[in-house]
């Protein structure tokens, strides 16, 4: 919907109709806006042999908490608004405190991902788990030369690894 009336509104602009194209924007983006209102929020919870291990509540569009059984929030996890213009970025944060990030390992290849990843596996990208300096995992999204495909990889335990697997259901769960 959103990127309908971008393009609508960039036809207008060329066709020099300035103001059916303001009035074009502020429709998209009211109809934007009251779409993500209408679309329920989503609640998962993770399962270990039978028992609750751990919950992730959507709170917003682009924001989830996740807790434990007990309601100890573990973190919140964000994903960056200007996603939709070039690389998905997530940031993972607790009480203020930023735990790490994730972002696509490129800019060509989030565009791949974004005009062919619903055709094709191999136009997926993948996501690296980092702070600054310290790289702490990745999420594999396309296959890789084992034909590994939908994987989390962790390099250590700089990160909570239930926090880990919450951002991999979200980021995994999500369409490209």
């Amino acid at each position: 919907m959103f990127v309908a009336g971008i393009a609508a509104t960039a036809f207008l602009i060329a066709e020099k109709s300035p103001t059916r194209a303001v009035l074009a924007f502020l429709l998209t983006l009211f109809f934007t806006f009251l779409i993500t209102l209408l679309v329920p929020r989503t609640n998962v919870t993770l399962y270990d042999d039978g028992n609750p291990a751990l919950t992730i509540s959507q709170r917003a569009a682009s924001s989830w908490i996740v807790a434990t059984p007990n309601g100890a929030v573990l973190a919140r996890l964000r994903k960056s608004p200007f996603s939709i213009l070039g690389r998905t970025r997530w940031s993972i944060d607790h009480e203020g405190r930023v735990l790490a990030e994730a972002i696509e390992e490129s800019f060509g290849r989030a565009m791949l991902r974004k005009l062919y990843g619903k055709f094709s596996r191999r136009f997926e990208t993948n996501m690296n788990i980092r702070l600054p300096g310290l790289d702490m995992g990745r999420i594999l999204r396309r296959p890789n030369e084992r034909g590994e495909v939908d994987v989390l990889e962790l390099d250590g335990d700089a990160l909570d690894r239930r926090v880990a697997v919450a951002l991999a259901t979200v980021v995994l769960g999500r369409e490209p």
